[in-house]
């Protein structure tokens, strides 16, 4: 190596010339002070040579003179050159480590999950579309750093939303909920664009797979339970009352036979009565935006034992003569009935007293419950009352309504009164027989002026044959006697 300054020779990895005691440069640069040393070195080696040309003659000064000059030349070139190395390697150096550090600056930020969210947060708030295709690509980037980043999802969604592309944050917000039950900000943003999109399907189908009680619940509305049952299934030998459980927000179908229910099934309202036999429960929730939940199924075997058939002291027949229909009434067991050919349940009139045969045709049918509920067979009787009477049944009324209103019970045949507002209404639908003698029964009802109609408790009787009139009442075992009028 040589020394820029004298051109002495140099050792390897020197800083100090030994010749001149100069120190090397190794980063030199282009400044005034190195070009004056460089002017100052030639201005030396000429006022060198300007004294050898007064001491030599001149053939030995021209020889030397030149010889001068070209070591003179070398060595400014030698010089120059180096000093340029120098600092060209000094700037190459000094670009080549902005270059390094900003490479690995860039690496180390391309790969920072913290870096490119927060990027992309920046470019979101700016809330413009550049903005917004800004954070699409930093939350990409986020996400490939970070897989599982539910806030880089969320962001990026939130973007597609600004930019339209909805079906692409469908598709994140899908992802979020999938894995992240928790993400109440994920379940708002796609059930509101399921909501509007009428898809209560995929409303059901995420709230149904998420295991966040706290989230399942701010979505209740949308949620349609599977009906909880009262009773387990199993045997029984008693008659059971099952209750079918469910939201408010939703309406219960059943069936008894194990088919599947549907909006044409029986609408659950009251408690199921299961009496005897074998029942297989099927229950399902339909909610108001037409969501069903899943079918439940129990199997209940009810064992026991039913009650006799009633027994009804009148047998179905042609009659022209009436008759008290009577039934014997069994301690811890209920009686009731109907008299127009329907099926009787509990909530038909229950029977306490013997019924007036009622004239014409008509059609008793008779059930019992013992103190379980359990209900026995129908017990039906019919009948057709015709009567050899010498006054019908219009006039019967006719007369009834004369005496009452030369009584000054009633003012007109309309049944009008004076002391109060509405009407009397007198009818006559069955006859009873006392002493062998045959009577129409009256019942007298009291017609508010809004049309509720009520029994007054005056009961008249009007002896078929003798046109005679009477007050009629029930004794103890409810058998009815006349007395005068």
């Amino acid at each position: 190596m040589e020394c820029p300054f004298c051109g002495g020779q140099m050792k390897e990895g020197q800083v100090f010339c030994e010749h001149c005691g100069k120190e090397m440069q190794f980063v030199p640069v282009f400044e005034p002070e190195i070009e004056e040393s460089i002017r100052e070195s030639l201005s030396g080696l000429v006022d060198r040579v300007e004294e050898k040309d007064e001491t030599e003659g001149p053939q030995e000064i021209e020889k030397n003179t030149k010889k001068e000059k070209r070591r003179i030349f070398d060595r400014i070139v030698k010089h120059e050159h180096a000093t340029r190395i120098f600092v060209g390697m000094g700037i190459g150096g000094v670009l080549l480590l902005v270059c390094l550090i900003g490479g690995i600056t860039h690496a180390v930020n391309y790969n920072s999950y913290e870096y490119q969210i927060k990027k992309a947060g920046t470019a979101y708030a700016l809330d413009t579309a550049e903005g917004y295709e800004v954070t699409v690509r930093h939350a990409k980037r986020a996400i490939e750093i970070a897989p599982n980043s539910s806030d880089a999802k969320m962001l990026l969604s939130s973007a597609y939303l600004k930019l339209g592309r909805q079906a692409e944050a469908v598709e994140m917000l899908e992802e979020i909920v999938e894995t992240d039950h928790s993400y109440i900000e994920a379940y708002n943003s796609l059930i509101r664009i399921y909501e509007e999109q009428k898809q209560y399907d995929h409303i059901d189908r995420i709230l149904k797979a998420c295991t966040d009680p706290s989230v399942v619940e701010q979505f209740q509305e949308y949620v349609v339970q599977v009906p909880e049952f009262s009773e387990e299934a199993g045997a029984y030998d008693k008659v059971i009352s099952l209750k079918l459980l469910a939201g408010s927000n939703c309406t219960v179908y059943y069936t008894l036979d194990g088919s599947i229910p549907t909006k044409d099934s029986e609408v659950y309202s009251v408690p199921i009565r299961l009496e005897r036999g074998e029942y297989e429960v099927a229950a399902v929730c339909i909610n108001h935006y037409d969501q069903a939940s899943d079918v439940i199924r129990k199997t209940y075997t009810i064992d026991i034992s039913i009650p006799d058939e009633p027994e009804i002291s009148v047998d179905s027949g042609e009659y022209s003569s009436p008759r008290m229909i009577s039934s014997d009434l069994i301690e811890g067991y209920e009686l009731f009935y109907t008299m127009d050919g329907t099926t009787p349940t509990r909530d038909s009139t229950p029977y306490l007293v013997p019924i007036p045969m009622p004239l014409g045709h008509s059609v008793f049918q008779f059930i019992m419950y013992d103190e379980n509920g359990v209900a026995s067979e129908i017990a039906r009787r019919e009948y057709n009352l015709v009567l050899d009477a010498a006054v019908t049944v219009d006039e019967a009324h006719i007369l009834l309504k004369q005496a009452l209103i030369g009584r000054g019970d009633i003012l007109d045949m309309e049944g009008h009164m004076s002391n109060m507002e509405g009407t009397k209404e007198f009818v006559c639908d069955s006859a009873f027989m006392e002493n062998d003698q045959i009577f129409y029964l009256i019942i007298e009802y009291y017609v508010e002026p809004n049309g509720n109609r009520s029994k007054s408790g005056n009961v008249f009787a009007v002896n078929v044959h003798t046109r005679e009139l009477y007050r009629a009442s029930a004794n103890y075992a409810g058998y009815y006697m006349v007395d005068a009028f």
